[in-house]
């Protein structure tokens, strides 16, 4: 093979002097250098969107992801986006209660939460931002109740209800006497964390009731022993935190922002 520097003419850019390549009697002419810049400008551009569009449907596809695992973690789509760092702490005590959430998500083995407090407070905002570093399930007093009620149909359903709630990684237990369940369901419950407490199984309580120390009423219905007792309550006070919402509702804070 023999190279001839050759002065060529390109149409648009003009003359340019090149390498002519022989190769088995065929002659090879370069391309024009400014031609070659363009072309190679416009691949890059090419690349540069494909990767843009790969890009697209990676990110499409890992929201895909993410609401399909949230919604097996039951997590409401008003939550999907909610994090830590989302969490409006507008006063020092919910400060706290976010610096003692963020721990227990990066130590959950064998701990227990329990939020006690008005609406507005962001107990659950608290308790997905954990669910979501930990893994888990959220569900209300009234849901676990439904799955109670689909097993009496079912030979051996409540025991495994029982043994999934117990082993679920990290278990939150909404609304916690927001409505009126039987003993049973009471008892139930009870026993599902009272076998996580053994298994050192993270769980996250939630309630819109008060500590009876706290409520000079007496025979209030609204005091969280008289639903669960004191032995759950001691248990949590071993190995968790009690913590309580008292602060301004924030969703009327807003609306008056």
């Amino acid at each position: 093979m023999t190279d001839l520097i050759t002065n060529f003419e390109c149409p648009e850019h003009g003359e340019y002097n090149g390498v002519t390549k022989i190769f088995c009697g065929l002659e090879l002419k370069p391309i024009c250098p400014e031609c070659q810049k363009e072309f190679d400008k416009k691949q890059l551009e090419i690349d540069k969107d494909d990767e843009a569009r790969r890009q697209v449907l990676r990110l499409e596809a890992e929201a895909r992801e993410r609401e399909r695992l949230y919604s097996e973690m039951n997590i409401g789509e008003k939550f999907w986006q909610e994090s830590f760092e989302t969490f409006k702490a507008y006063t020092s005590v919910l400060k706290k209660h976010l610096e003692t959430c963020m721990s227990f998500a990066n130590k959950p083995k064998g701990r227990m939460l329990l939020m006690l407090g008005g609406n507005g407070n962001g107990k659950n905002h608290l308790a997905v931002s954990i669910l979501k570093k930990t893994g888990g399930c959220i569900y209300s007093v009234f849901e676990i109740e439904l799955m109670l009620k689909k097993c009496y149909a079912v030979k051996e359903g409540e025991s495994e209800l029982y043994e999934r709630l117990c082993n679920i990684q990290t278990l939150v237990i909404n609304e916690i006497g927001k409505h009126k369940v039987g003993e049973w369901e009471l008892n139930f419950l009870s026993h599902i964390i009272n076998k996580r407490y053994e298994n050192l199984m993270p769980t996250i309580l939630i309630s819109n009731t008060h500590l009876k120390e706290n409520c000079p009423t007496k025979g209030c219905k609204d005091c969280f022993q008289r639903l669960l007792g004191n032995d759950v309550l001691s248990r949590i006070v071993e190995t968790g935190e009690i913590m309580q919402f008292n602060e301004k509702d924030y969703r009327y804070l807003k609306r008056e922002l």
